[in-house]
């Protein structure tokens, strides 16, 4: 049986392989940024504090 943390980084992994085996160039632009936001969300997950970052970021550049 998995930590929940171990899981959530099993998930992440997995997505992580999931777009590196579809390649970059094979993905229409919508899906690719569609996929890594997945990412972006599985990661924020795992450190609550990068989302923190992302936010402050996102407000600094607009």
């Amino acid at each position: 049986m998995r930590s929940p943390h171990g899981e959530r980084l099993a998930r992440l992994s997995q997505a992580i392989d999931e777009l590196s085996a579809h390649g970059l160039a094979g993905l229409p632009p919508d899906l690719l940024a569609e996929r890594v936001e997945h990412i972006f969300t599985l990661v924020e997950g795992i450190d609550p504090e990068s989302a923190r970052r992302r936010t402050r970021r996102a407000v600094i550049e607009n």
